[in-house]
Formats: structure tokens, C-alpha cells, sequence
């Protein structure tokens, strides 16, 4: 029988130039709290890792829950309870009372949200105060998916679930891109035959199926690649590329390019010599907008629709400048590739074309 028993720590911080403060806060007030519950206390000078952030970090990952002391405003502690906001998980902010000078500020990021002022020299009252708040995260722990801080609110989402323009581009030119180019411009070595067959969609069938033909060979002679980063991100959905063809707006048709029996769907057009130009448009990037969206409702009262709009027009050039990366570094391995691939910056085909 396999234990369902879950690994839980909670992971102290505080100055360490005073660790004494820090190993009662974490030894003689917290672990008493929060050891029958099964979670084991950790404090930032356990552990093997040569390099004490790194260390930090590692534990900051671990932790279930956090206990920071901000006594004295320290920026390192400062600095780790940012990190700890971005996961989104629980923390319980602290100051020791018993040392803190009248005239300290605490950050008002900080001071928006709950913090307790705590006697540390008497640690049977800070017991107290903190045993009902302990109780209250550890009966939700499993349940929710992230507690609230100035970074989940601003974003509605822990950090590590914000998709960024970055994350996506790596995987659409490594799960994506990569897949096809730059094979669909090579032949065999001991034949004149391309390696990647591509199909252009000429119509449907009576059964509503695709009527597919293969390219030529001449055609491919003259192949050549676009990728359309769109002016605005919503136009790289689906649904909004099908009405500008029902409209006629754009004369994409559908194809297909088959790498190991695994069809990859794109989109193709004929320029004005008549050359086939395979086209994608990165559909990932709806993702991003949705991200940004659901952000830009949450904060429309207190941030100008402008901003949210240059995020937006950021995005996407930090996109596009991954994909730049991305030819060039193709066109410096693979020579065959030069002049076929192109990366087209803020496509808008409801003003302008591509030729």
C-alpha cells in the first residue's frame, strides 16, 4: 500500500544578521503551530547548496507556506517575498514589535495587505495571534489555486501561469516550426524528390471532405515560407482567418504538409510571379491574448486602455523577434533557406496586403 502522506514545509525568513530572532521566530513560535499538522520548519542556513540563494530559492519553490519577517524592512526578505508572490502560495507577513522603531514604514505594497506586529520576546502571545490564521490557509491549502498578494491580484494568476511571448515562441518554433522547416525545402540525398510532401486544399468533396492535390515539383522548386505575426493579436484566431476567406479578404486556402505521416495544417497562397507561398500564422498567440484580456478587464478602471494596448503591440513584436532569430539562424546553417522564409510584422489584412 503506497502512502498518501504529502511533504509539507514551511519555510521561515528574516534578517539574517540577527538568526537568533529568526531560529525563535521559526523554532519556538511557528514549529509549535504548524508541526502537528505535519509540516516540517526550515530557515534559510539549513541545507548543503553552497550558494545561500540559490538555497533560498530552492526553498522558497518547497514551500507550502511562508513565514517572512520584515523587521527592519531588510531588502534581501523583501526581495525573497517577492519572489514567493509570483507562486501565488500563502505566506503570513510578520514584524517583531518588540524591536521595530516607531518611525518604520512598512512598504505600502505590503502594508495594503494583512501583517501582524508581533511580540517576539513573549512568543506565547504571537503564538496566539497566528495559530487561527495557520488553521485558516492549512483547511484550504489543497483546495484553492492561488491565495491573494499584490502580484495574483494584479495579474488574477500567479506569475508562473502568465503565458509570455518568450515561453510561447519556444515552443511553437521547437513543437511547431522546427517540424518543418527547414525540411520541407530539402530533397533526398539519392534523388531529386523533397523530403516533406505538401498538399494544397482545392475544394470539398459532395461529403464535405477536403479535396487535397500535392504540389508539383516545379512548385516546390519555387516555394517559398511566410510567417504572419498580426498587427493585433486576435487576428490570429481561427475563426477570424475563416470570415476574412468567406469575405474574400485573403485568398489563403488550406494545405498540409506531411512529415512521418503526421499532417501539419497551414495555410497557402500564390504571389504575383505565381509562386506557392506556404503561410502560417502562429495561433498561439491567442493564448497570450486571452492572458491579457482577462487582465485588461480586471484593471480597466485603474490603467489606461493605452497601456494595455502597448503590452499588447510588445508582445508581439518580442514574438515576431524570435522568429527573426530563428531564420537567420536557419538561413546561417542551411544556405538553401535564404530568401524562402519570411517574417511579416504586423500583418493586417483589413488594411493592407502582403504584396
Amino acid at each position: 500500500m503506497y502512502s498518501q502522506e504529502l511533504i509539507k514545509r514551511c519555510f521561515v525568513i528574516g534578517p539574517m544578521k540577527d538568526m537568533s530572532r529568526l531560529n525563535l521566530l521559526a523554532r519556538k513560535i511557528v514549529a509549535p503551530l504548524v508541526g502537528p499538522h505535519g509540516f516540517t520548519v526550515i530557515t534559510p542556513e539549513e541545507g548543503n547548496i553552497g550558494s545561500v540563494m540559490d538555497q533560498v530559492l530552492l526553498y522558497l519553490e518547497q514551500a507550502d507556506i511562508l513565514v517572512a519577517d520584515i523587521t527592519g524592512n531588510n531588502p534581501n526578505v523583501m526581495y525573497e517575498l517577492g519572489i514567493y508572490h509570483s507562486f501565488g502560495k500563502p505566506s503570513l507577513i510578520v514584524k517583531d514589535s518588540s524591536v521595530s522603531n516607531e518611525l518604520e514604514q512598512t512598504p505600502f505594497d505590503i502594508a495594503a495587505y494583512r501583517f501582524l506586529d508581533l511580540p517576539f520576546d513573549d512568543t506565547e502571545a504571537p503564538k496566539a495571534l497566528l495559530k487561527p490564521r495557520f488553521e485558516d490557509i492549512i483547511k484550504v491549502l489543497g483546495e484553492i489555486d492561488w491565495f491573494p498578494n499584490p502580484v495574483t491580484r494584479f495579474y488574477n494568476a500567479p506569475i508562473a501561469e502568465i503565458p509570455t511571448a518568450v515561453g510561447l515562441s519556444k515552443n511553437y518554433l521547437k513543437n511547431f516550426l522546427s517540424m518543418i522547416l527547414p525540411k520541407v525545402f530539402m530533397r533526398y540525398e539519392d534523388s531529386d524528390d523533397f523530403e516533406l510532401k505538401v498538399y494544397e486544399v482545392t475544394g470539398k468533396d459532395d461529403k464535405g471532405n477536403p479535396i487535397e492535390r500535392q504540389l508539383d515539383q516545379k512548385q516546390r522548386e519555387k516555394l517559398q515560407f511566410e510567417i504572419l505575426i498580426p498587427d493585433k493579436m486576435h487576428m490570429a484566431n481561427h475563426d477570424y482567418i475563416r470570415n476574412l476567406q468567406e469575405g474574400k479578404l485573403i485568398d489563403f486556402v488550406g494545405a498540409k504538409v506531411i512529415r512521418r505521416s503526421r499532417p501539419f495544417n497551414l495555410y497557402l497562397r500564390y504571389d504575383e510571379t505565381g509562386a506557392p507561398v506556404l503561410i502560417d500564422i502562429p495561433t498561439v498567440l491567442v493564448t497570450l491574448n486571452e492572458s491579457i484580456q482577462r487582465r485588461r478587464g480586471l484593471q480597466e478602471t485603474q490603467i489606461d486602455n493605452s497601456e494595455w494596448l502597448l503590452l499588447e503591440t510588445q508582445e508581439l513584436e518580442r514574438f515576431a523577434t524570435k522568429c527573426e532569430l530563428f531564420r537567420k539562424k536557419l538561413e546561417t546553417e542551411f544556405p538553401s533557406t535564404k530568401k524562402k522564409i519570411r517574417i511579416v510584422w504586423r500583418w493586417n489584412p483589413e488594411i493592407a496586403t502582403l504584396d
